[in-house]
């Protein structure tokens, strides 16, 4: 809930600060045309809107009831669509800083804009990686385990 909460303050502050500024007399980002900016736009919406939906979720998993089938079906969904929504959140904030990097020292040399933006996606691979068995223990044990702890109606003696 804290990266999600970090990572919403952060896009939201990037949504404010345009890169490359303002024009002075229309009112316009200076970068209005370039198809960099339409990335950074996208991306920062994407992350905020994913990041949003993530505290959001994490909050209904704060103050669910607790009851024994919320743990079989409810809470697990929930944990799963939270680190759904966070991964997708951590691209798109990625994409975001690439792309603001891009537009703003693109005019010098070529080679350091692409390079921090090929470094910008070494993040993604590595919270897959970090997330993946949490992810892949989830829903095992919600949707192929889900019997093994329910209480029967038979007896076995």
């Amino acid at each position: 809930m804290a990266v999600s909460t970090l990572i919403t303050t952060g896009v939201f502050t990037a949504a404010f600060s345009i890169p490359g500024g303002i024009n002075d007399s229309s009112g316009n980002p200076n970068y209005l045309q370039k198809p960099s900016f339409l990335t950074f736009a996208i991306a920062d919406a994407t992350a905020m809107i994913s990041s949003s939906t993530s505290i959001l979720i994490f909050l209904s998993i704060l103050i669910s009831r607790y009851a024994e089938d919320d743990f079989h079906k409810s809470i697990p969904l929930k944990l799963i669509s939270v680190l759904v929504a966070l991964f997708i959140s951590i691209i798109s904030i990625m994409v975001g800083f690439s792309s603001a990097f891009f537009i703003m020292y693109y005019h010098g040399s070529k080679w350091v804009p692409n390079f921090i933006f090929a470094l910008a996606f070494i993040p993604i691979p590595l919270i897959a990686f970090l997330l993946f068995p949490l992810w892949s223990d989830i829903v095992y044990s919600t949707y192929f385990c889900r019997n093994f702890f329910r209480p029967s109606k038979h007896m076995l003696f």
